[in-house]
């Protein structure tokens, strides 16, 4: 496997002759240029200027036409386009897929300047830099070495990059993509897992809860309805029940949980509310479907004694990956082994049309989205070694030495 050049020069003939055309960057390079471009998700920060994919996508689509790629974007939502790069082989070529998001979430909190990458003490900061731009570059890095590929190798496996837009507030750009027909023998989403392939990870359903009440003055309760006292006799309970019915089917990923994320209600101090509203993020083992749970849900609201309303705001499957997969047993050793999650992403996207997928790349999930987000330098050339060596068993597998 060749060494990882750095900013000061490079380490083999092969990264050379890139640089002498002024292809080949290093990991850290990419990133740097990945973070200082901002592509925040409109729904996660509505009043951020400089929001959506569009630029980072026009970015893409240019670097990876310089690597040999038959690029094409995908217009999901305007000016938010998945980014699609396929490097053509056999058509009976097995066909792999990187697949990172291009969206970020807001900006609001941080403590730096989230669009200024900063190198500081072995770490890379900026927004993204863990998710997901820092995964993103690492493979990135291995798809330039996958362009210099010279042979009949090319032609015994078909190699893709998806940039996929909205992943964080809606999943649509996997959406979208698996809507057109999209099949492959193993979708690799690039997430920070800390180099450890996630084969499985628990659904999401979010949704809202309305207790409904009857105003008045404050001073005489007695003739309102206070739906704020409603809602706080309705939770415990609901969430009691919920979590029970929902332990009925065993699962890896152990139990499901419920989060109360945002509760609101009444108008003044002297009014009694007749409004109490709260935010829920339930998360769910993949032995169970999204909408099975919503209507559990809904029959639990809609029987209470209390006037109760219940309102979906996004739901997302789990992932249930068969961890025996030979092309997952690779990746898992050019990584750290096999792991599951408690969060969701774009592989279940993939998994609920049966196209193997599971999430994989350097950096840790502890570090997305945080105020001051960053990714270990170390680990990122280590995420973009282990694209690679992962590339280049696969290619072996399909028939022929790598160079």
């Amino acid at each position: 496997m060749p060494p990882i050049s750095t900013r000061s020069g490079t380490n083999s003939k092969k990264e050379r002759r890139f640089r002498a055309t002024g292809r080949v960057l290093s990991p850290s390079e990419i990133l740097q240029r990945l973070i200082a471009i901002p592509s925040v998700n409109p729904d996660c920060d509505p009043g951020e200027q400089a929001a959506g994919e569009g630029k980072l996508a026009s970015y893409l689509a240019e670097f990876l036409k310089r690597l040999g790629a038959k690029v094409s974007l995908q217009e999901v939502l305007p000016g938010r386009p998945n980014v699609i790069a396929v490097w053509e082989a056999a058509s009976d070529a097995p066909h792999l897929v990187f697949a990172p998001h291009t969206d970020t979430v807001g900006v609001k909190g941080m403590t730096i300047d989230p669009f200024r990458p900063v190198r500081k003490n072995g770490r890379i900061y900026g927004r993204g830099a863990a998710d997901t731009k820092g995964p993103m570059a690492a493979v990135l890095w291995a798809l330039q070495m996958w362009s210099n590929q010279k042979g009949k190798i090319r032609d015994r496996l078909r190699v893709s990059f998806v940039g996929l837009m909205g992943e964080e507030a809606g999943n649509e750009g996997a959406i979208a993509l698996v809507q057109g027909g999209f099949q492959a023998r193993l979708v690799v989403v690039c997430e920070p897992t800390d180099l450890q392939v996630v084969y499985a990870h628990k659904g999401a359903l979010w949704f809202k809860l309305r207790a409904i009440g009857k105003a008045c003055h404050g001073s005489t309760p007695e003739r309102g309805v206070n739906a704020i006292e409603h809602m706080a006799f309705l939770l415990p309970q609901f969430k009691k029940d919920l979590l029970q019915a929902l332990s009925q089917r065993a699962s890896p990923l152990g139990a499901a949980t419920l989060n109360f994320g945002i509760i609101q209600g009444g108008r003044a101090i002297n009014i009694v509310p007749d409004c109490c509203e709260v935010s829920c993020d339930l998360r769910f083992p993949a032995s169970w479907k999204a909408q099975e749970i919503w209507q559990l849900v809904r029959r639990y609201i809609n029987q209470s004694s209390f006037r109760a309303k219940a309102e979906l705001i996004r739901k997302a499957p789990g992932l249930a990956t068969r961890a025996d997969d030979l092309w997952i047993r690779m990746l898992a050793k050019a990584g750290r082994g096999l792991t599951t999650a408690p969060w969701f992403c774009d592989a279940a996207i993939f998994g609920e049309k049966k196209i193997p997928s599971v999430a994989f790349g350097p950096g840790s999930i502890a570090q997305a989205h945080t105020a001051e987000e960053f990714i270990l330098e170390r680990q990122l050339q280590s995420g973009a070694r282990a694209y690679w060596s992962f590339l280049q068993s696969v290619a072996q597998l399909s028939g022929q030495d790598v160079e």
